[in-house]
């Protein structure tokens, strides 16, 4: 593969013009922020990496200079199959426009006419092809975009507008993997907790994609000059004035992740954009000019959880070291096994084991349990004190049947002992209930059947140990009590604004970084309160079903004891194995549990 051609390319820009909003038509002179992409990408392309994901802010110049990379790269490269594909098709006539505006002004050392160019494509002499293809902004219910081609260069333009991912997901399948110059660039300004938030966030994991955020400071023109008329509106003390605890906040994020410093004429443009062109909208402003990639991503709807404290949750559980494990099951649930894994994606997290002195709640979602859109399976287990709850562990997995799932409850329910459980008995949330119910029925027969087996008599401690939790409206004095949860659109609202309370006063600490990165996409719209878009809220719903049983039932019990967070630790300082501790570790030999092959991620 040969090294990017920046020499060539760059001598290319400085012979082509261009059409600009301030200076009419001039010949190109890159922009910061068009001169850092090209650093970026140089670097990666020499690196072997082809495939760029790039978050911009609005009107940086980004479109217009990836239009010229394909020009110079069909150009470069004979016999090129390409595709330029927006996502409106006036967004397209537009492009298309501009192209031919800069085919007409190329000078004479570069050169190059085109045998056909219509409205479908552009073929040029040297045998090149670019087809224009129009995403569309409307979900539909089957992809099909670029779906008889073949391409070996992608230029998509604001991608995170298009309507449907399968549509990016199939032109994506048209890419050739062998081409020594291909190219795929995937460029947008954000659109909210949508399809491309997932694609750019995985991306960043993946070390083939090279991922590039462009924020609005980069930009030459985002400044005001000191002599400029309205940099004294908006810095009346000039480079004196104190700056809001917002900006500060960011400005020193900005240094120390791009080690890039704001300065007040950069800040003045940014306060007249916000005061005059958004009119005070904070959530439009960070959206179409992020200080950083997060804050691109905001949601449309009213945010449930602040900003802050999701970013001081998520700074501290990017910190915690977790161990990850599998489950192995068979047709027997005392056969069932938990092995070590280096899956960075394990579907067993363990940040903390199991206390025999400790006390916890465990809330369950099964897979379609409390909405159609829950497709996943949720065990959330934490630790309880009368002042606070810790997340200690999270089982999450897309495919495993309602049988399964009860397992894997009863199994963690088991480790940590002294639980109880709030499962979410809508949908299959029955059936889950019903095979807890059947197990405990097998195991009581298993003891009476063979007295001599300890493992069995563990496996009916496990089931005796387990409390359920009671419901009970809140509206009734008295009345009956019903086990476990159903959501409903009554009892949905206030379990979530408690749970929201509790996170917000550090009263309940997550462990777990993709339910952080969930609860950044929990809305309120119209007074219905989920994920928005085609986001997941499983995580959240099993955290919040914890956090409701240890409200109601184990915080008040606790309070009586006497157990604070800083209490129950300070008596476990020191404190040897006891009996209990011995029996825990018993229970772990005998589930196959292996403490000794830590993996910290």
């Amino acid at each position: 593969m040969d090294p990017f051609p920046r020499a060539r390319f760059e001598q290319f820009l400085a012979r082509v013009k261009i059409q600009t909003k301030d200076f009419g038509l001039v010949p190109m002179d890159m922009l910061g922020t068009q001169r850092y992409v090209l650093d970026e990408m140089e670097q990666a392309y020499n690196q072997g990496i082809t495939t760029f994901y790039i978050l911009k802010a609005r009107q940086l110049g980004i479109t217009v200079f990836f239009v010229l990379l394909d020009i110079f790269w069909a150009m470069e490269h004979s016999g090129l199959l390409g595709s330029f594909v927006t996502h409106t098709d006036s967004s397209k006539s537009l492009f298309r426009n501009t192209i031919k505006v800069m085919f007409a002004n190329l000078p004479k050392t570069h050169k190059m006419k085109w045998q056909t160019e219509n409205r479908d494509m552009l073929i040029l002499e040297n045998g090149s092809l670019f087809q224009y293809l129009v995403a569309g902004i409307k979900e539909k219910s089957k992809g099909g975009l670029g779906r008889s081609s073949a391409n070996n260069y992608i230029h998509g333009t604001e991608v995170a507008f298009w309507g449907s991912p399968d549509d990016l997901n199939e032109l994506s399948a048209t890419m050739s993997t062998h081409y020594r110059h291909r190219l795929k660039i995937e460029e947008t300004t954000a659109n909210g907790f949508n399809f491309w938030e997932e694609r750019y966030r995985l991306a960043k994991k993946d070390p083939t994609i090279c991922t590039i955020f462009v924020g609005w400071w980069r930009h030459d023109h985002y400044s005001f000059f000191d002599d400029h008329p309205w940099f004294k509106v908006f810095m009346p003390q000039g480079h004196d004035t104190p700056l809001h605890i917002l900006e500060r906040k960011r400005a020193r994020l900005v240094l120390q992740e791009y080690g890039i410093e704001i300065n007040r004429n950069q800040i003045a443009w940014y306060r007249w954009h916000l005061e005059s062109e958004v009119q005070g909208d904070q959530s439009k402003m960070d959206e179409m000019f992020p200080w950083l990639e997060d804050d691109a991503f905001v949601a449309t709807g009213s945010v449930f959880f602040t900003n802050d404290s999701l970013t001081l949750a998520a700074r501290r559980a990017r910190q915690q070291k977790f161990l990850p494990y599998k489950y192995i099951m068979t047709e027997r649930w005392q056969d069932t096994a938990v092995v070590n894994t280096k899956d960075r994606r394990a579907e067993l997290r363990v940040w903390e084991e199991a206390d025999p002195a400790g006390h916890y709640v465990i809330g369950c979602d099964p897979a379609y349990g409390s909405s159609e859109a829950a497709d996943r399976a949720v065990i959330h287990v934490a630790r309880c004190f009368s002042d606070k709850m810790v997340q200690v562990a999270e089982f999450v997995s897309p495919i495993i049947s309602t049988y399964q799932c009860a397992w894997a409850l009863c199994h963690l329910a088991g480790y940590y002992r002294n639980v109880m459980v709030n499962l979410e008995m809508n949908g299959p949330g029955e059936a889950v209930f019903n095979e807890m119910n059947a197990l405990r029925t097998q195991t009581n027969e298993m003891v009476s059947q063979n007295h001599q087996g300890k493992e069995q008599n563990d496996l009916r401690l496990v089931l005796n140990l387990m409390r359920h939790f009671l419901y009970k409206r809140a509206d009734t004095m008295s009345g009956s009590l019903a086990y476990q949860w159903r959501t409903s659109g009554s009892n949905k609202p206030p379990m979530l604004n408690s749970f929201k309370d509790s996170f917000e006063l550090r009263r309940f600490v997550l462990n777990s970084m993709p339910l952080i990165e969930e609860m950044k996409t929990i809305v309120v719209d119209g007074g219905h309160i989920a994920a928005e878009g085609n986001n997941k809220d499983d995580r959240v719903m099993g955290a919040a079903l914890a956090h409701e049983a240890w409200r109601k039932w184990v915080q008040p019990r606790l309070r009586n004891m006497g157990l604070t967070f800083e209490r129950a630790y300070m008596q476990s300082i020191g404190a040897g194995p006891d009996q209990a501790q011995r029996m825990a570790i018993d229970y772990l030999r005998t589930q196959k549990i292996t403490l000794n092959e830590r993996e910290d991620l």
